[in-house]
C-alpha cells in the first residue's frame, strides 16, 4: 500500500536539507548537503546560487530514492529558506553574481543613506523593518551603486527560496513572508510599496510577483524531475521564509506563544493577527506564511555560530576526543560547560560577533568576553557563550512584554534546543518554563505543512498543526540559577550599554573594520 508523504526543503545558511514527513508529522528521512559561505572582505558574506541548486538536487535525490524503494508517494514539495539575501538573475535565468546573504554588512552606507533621506520612523511604519544592511533593498542599492552593469542586466532579484523554485518550476515569484524582508513591502497593504521603492531609486519591475505561501505555483520541470529520480513532475507549493515556516512548524501561531530558535543566529518570534509595531522600533513586524497574520520577531546577528567558532578554534581537545570516541563534539562541549557553575564565575560574553540587530540595531557593536582570569577554562568559555546568547534573547523577550503581550509559553527550536543544559540555562535566565518540540528543526516541517495545505491534504492550518506538531518535553527554571542570573543579567546589560558607546566610536568614527 502506498503512503502519502510531504517534502519540506530548507535552503539554510550552512546547508540545504530535504526532509520527508508522514501526514502525522513523523519524520521519515532527511538528507542535507553543506555549501560554503565566502567572505571576500571583512563583514562580507556571499553564497553561490549554483551551490544551492547542486545541494538541493543531491539531497532531494537521496530522499526520493529512499521513499521510492519503500513505496511512499510524494504528494507535494515546498521550500523554505534563509531570508533577505539577493540573487540578480538575467533574462535568460542566469545568476549574474553570488548572493549577498543576510549576514553581509557591506550595505551599511546604503542603509544609512536611506534612513537619512526617508526617515527611520517612516520606513518602520510602512515596512515593519529598520533601515539596516540586512534587508534586501540596501543590498540591491549597493549593487546599483557598485555593480551598475549587473543591476542593469538584472531581470529579477530573487531570494534563495525564490531562486530554487524558479530553477525547478520556471516560475519566478515571492510570497508575503519573504517580500516583507526586502524593506520594499508595505505590511499594511501586503504588497510592494511603490512610493518607497521609487524613493530608494530602485524599480519594482525588477521584483517578483507576490503569491500566497500555500499556493501551488507549478510542477517540477521534466529535466529536474529526471535528476531527482521522479517519474513525473510533482506539485510545487510557493513556501516562505525560514522563520515564519519555523513558527508554523512549531505551532507558534497565536499571540502569547513565543518561539525561540538558536541555530546560526537567534530569533525570538510570535505570530499575531494584527500589525504590532514597537514604538521604539526594537523589534520587527513582517508578513507571514499564514494568511492575514504577521510575525513579530527579534532577530540577531550570528549567535549559535559563535559556539561553532569556539568548536573550530578553541575546543581543539574536545574535537579530538570526539573523533576518537566517535561522538558529537558538541556533546563534549556541553559536558565541560555543565561542570561550570551558573554565571561562569564572572565571565560574560557579549554575543555581537557580526554587529547587533534586535534590540540594539548597531552594526558597529562587536563581540567580547569580559572578566577573564587565569582560573577560567574552555568550559567557562563554552558556558558563557550559552549564557550570553540567552541574555540577548532575554532582552528581546522583555521588549515583547513591554508591548503589553502576556507571554504564556516559550517553545525552544533550532540546533541549540538539543542541549538540555542550554535549555535549563535559558529557562533560568528568562525565569519561565520552556517547552521542547519533537521537531527542533521546524522550518522544513512548516514547509511540509504548506505543501499539504497547497494540495488539499489538510482542510486548514489548525488541522495541519494538530496532526503534525508535537511537544515532547517541559523544562522549569532552576531556582538557584534564577537568583544568580538576575545579577549577571544586570551586569551583562551594564557592560553592553557601556561598551556599545566605545565600540561605536572606534569602529564608525575611526574607520576600523
Amino acid at each position: 500500500m502506498e503512503i502519502d508523504v510531504l517534502i519540506g526543503v530548507d535552503v539554510g545558511t550552512t546547508n540545504c536539507k530535504t526532509v520527508a514527513y508522514n501526514i502525522d508529522g513523523t519524520k521519515i528521512i532527511e538528507y542535507s548537503v553543506e555549501y560554503p559561505t565566502y567572505h571576500p572582505k571583512p563583514l562580507w558574506a556571499e553564497q553561490d546560487p549554483n551551490d544551492w541548486v547542486k545541494a538541493f538536487i543531491e539531497s532531494a535525490r537521496e530522499v526520493i530514492a529512499y521513499l521510492k524503494k519503500r513505496g511512499y508517494t510524494v504528494k507535494a514539495i515546498c521550500t523554505t529558506s534563509q531570508r533577505e539575501g539577493v540573487v540578480p538573475v538575467d533574462k535568460n535565468g542566469t545568476p549574474l553574481a553570488r548572493c549577498i546573504i543576510w549576514m553581509d554588512e557591506r550595505s551599511t552606507p546604503q542603509a544609512e543613506k536611506i534612513e537619512r533621506n526617508i526617515g527611520r520612523e517612516e520606513i518602520y511604519k510602512r515596512t515593519g523593518l529598520r533601515a539596516a544592511p540586512t534587508f534586501t533593498a540596501t543590498k540591491v542599492l549597493w549593487i546599483k551603486e557598485n555593480q551598475e552593469e549587473v543591476y542593469n542586466s538584472t531581470e529579477v532579484f530573487l531570494q534563495p527560496k525564490e531562486y530554487i523554485n524558479f530553477i525547478i518550476t520556471g516560475v519566478a515569484c515571492s510570497d508575503p513572508s519573504l517580500a516583507s524582508r526586502t524593506m520594499m513591502f508595505n505590511i499594511h497593504k501586503l504588497d510592494w510599496d511603490l512610493d518607497l521603492i521609487e524613493a530608494y531609486g530602485l524599480s519594482v519591475d525588477k521584483m517578483p510577483e507576490i503569491k500566497p505561501s500555500h499556493e501551488l505555483i507549478g510542477y517540477v520541470k521534466e529535466d529536474i524531475a529526471k535528476k531527482l529520480g521522479l517519474d513525473r513532475g510533482i506539485p510545487v507549493i510557493n513556501g516562505g521564509g525560514d522563520r515564519p515556516c519555523e513558527a508554523l512548524g512549531a505551532g507558534v501561531i497565536e499571540e502569547g506563544i513565543l518561539g525561540e530558535s538558536t541555530g546560526t543566529a537567534t530569533n525570538v518570534m510570535m505570530s499575531t493577527k494584527r500589525v504590532l509595531l514597537d514604538p521604539k522600533m526594537r523589534l520587527l513586524c513582517s508578513g507571514h506564511v499564514l494568511p492575514n497574520t504577521w510575525l513579530l520577531e527579534g532577530g540577531t546577528t550570528p549567535t549559535g555560530a559563535i559556539l561553532r567558532w569556539f568548536r573550530d578554534n578553541i575546543a581543539i581537545k574536545e574535537v579530538e576526543i570526539a573523533k576518537k570516541e566517535g561522538r558529537n563534539p558538541y556533546d563534549i562541549i556541553n559536558e565541560i560547560a555543565d561542570k561550570v557553575s551558573a554565571g561562569s564565575d564572572g565571565l560574560i560574553l557579549l554575543p555581537f560577533f557580526m554587529g547587533a540587530k534586535a534590540t540594539r540595531w548597531n552594526p558597529y557593536l562587536r563581540g567580547a568576553f569580559i572578566g577573564f582570569t587565569l582560573g577560567h577554562t574552555r568550559g567557562h568559555i563554552a558556558r558563557s557563550i550559552m549564557e550570553g546568547i540567552a541574555y540577548l534573547a532575554r532582552e528581546i523577550i522583555d521588549v515583547i512584554k513591554s508591548l503589553g503581550v502576556n507571554i504564556k509559553e516559550i517553545r525552544l527550536l533550532g540546533g541549540a534546543a538539543k542541549s538540555e543544559l542550554w535549555a535549563k540555562i535559558k529557562a533560568s535566565i528568562w525565569n519561565m518554563r520552556v517547552k521542547r518540540m519533537r521537531e527542533l528543526d521546524a522550518a522544513p516541517l512548516g514547509a511540509a505543512i504548506l505543501a499539504g495545505l497547497g494540495v488539499g491534504v489538510f482542510k486548514d492550518y489548525s488541522e495541519a498543526i494538530d496532526k503534525m506538531v508535537k511537544v515532547v518535553g517541559v523544562i522549569d527554571p532552576i531556582d538557584e540559577w534564577v537568583k544568580i542570573y538576575r545579577r549577571t543579567y544586570k551586569a551583562y546589560l551594564l557592560l553592553t550599554d557601556t561598551l556599545e558607546k566605545v565600540m561605536t566610536e572606534i569602529y564608525r568614527e575611526w574607520g576600523f573594520a
